[in-house]
């Protein structure tokens, strides 16, 4: 029975003759089977080398001939076709020189290219805007600004654009409220504030300006809050002094709508709501009786209409 280390030689020999024969992946395959059963094997090791070392060698020969075929595309401007060529050969030569000097060399004329293709694109697109914006189109160019937002992300200059945009389209519809703006309708002003941060919520202009209205809107409330409950509680009180107590329970529900602590419109509702209570009950009774006497009259006037047992 032959010795089992005997095998491994003779593996590693058929892997050399391989080697020689320039069938490189067959006799990396032998190496790889002896490493397998015998990771220490000291010759399939050394062989295992030799052939890696020889794949290299022919890679970056064949390297050398594909980097003399990329010339048009140098010639032609076309480097982002060569940085995938390029990437696509750096797998079977990782740092080989010529090969990383070639790649890095695309990349760089690439970014250029790139940068004055970008450059052109956004002076075309920031034409467009401008025609939309002379033509007060602004829900286009909004609408525009939009479709291109997932770009700006990535793009500063693009976003820096679209920021622009935003703050003229704002600026302008600001201006074109200004009579709004002069007036007191603080709900209105804040309310088309709010329509201005739909456009751009960091814009600074609104910002400020829903500070200051948001105030002026919260002291007009307050103030009408104010007004509204003195006149309506001496209303509320002069309905009860004449005896109006289901409309003085009334007012008094108002007011509570508005202040719920209101201390005396609470007790307004109670005393009211308790006093038209007896109102009901006394002109209930008043009714009977009055429905009572009627009754008994028309009785005296023919005792023959009516049966008593």
């Amino acid at each position: 029975m032959a010795d089992i280390q005997d095998v491994f030689n003779q593996y590693t020999a058929q892997a050399g003759l391989l080697l020689s024969e320039g069938k490189l992946k067959d006799a990396y395959n032998l190496c790889t089977k002896v490493l397998e059963a015998d990771p220490e094997n000291e010759g399939a090791l050394k062989m295992k080398e030799k052939i890696s070392d020889a794949a290299l060698n022919f890679n970056q020969q064949a390297i050398d001939e594909k980097l003399k075929s990329f010339k048009p595309l140098w010639e032609a401007g076309e480097y982002n076709q060569l940085i995938k060529n390029l990437s696509e050969l750096y797998r079977f030569a990782p740092h080989y020189g010529p090969l990383e000097e070639q790649l890095a060399q695309a990349q760089d004329l690439y970014r250029k290219q790139f940068a004055a293709q970008t450059k052109d694109v956004l002076a075309i697109y920031m034409q467009e805007l401008e025609n939309l914006l002379q033509e007060k189109k602004y829900d286009e160019m909004i609408k525009l600004m939009l479709e291109k937002n997932r770009d700006a992300l990535t793009n500063p200059q693009l976003n820096a654009i679209h920021q622009s945009y935003r703050d003229k389209i704002i600026t302008i519809k600001i201006a074109e409220k200004k009579s709004l703006f002069e007036t007191e309708k603080n709900e209105d002003i804040v309310n088309f504030l709010y329509q201005m941060q739909k456009i751009d919520r960091t814009n600074k202009q609104v910002e400020e300006l829903l500070n200051k209205y948001k105030k002026n809107l919260l002291v007009s409330q307050v103030s009408n809050k104010q007004e509204f409950t003195l006149k309506a509680t001496e209303n509320m009180k002069t309905l009860y002094q004449l005896g109006k107590y289901e409309k003085a329970a009334q007012v008094a529900e108002e007011i509570l709508h508005f202040d719920p602590l209101d201390k005396t419109a609470k007790d307004m509702a109670v005393q009211a709501k308790a006093k038209y209570a007896k109102q009901l009950q006394e002109e209930t009774e008043n009714q009977i009786a009055t429905s009572y006497q009627e009754m008994k009259g028309e009785q005296a006037l023919n005792k023959n209409a009516f049966t008593s047992l």
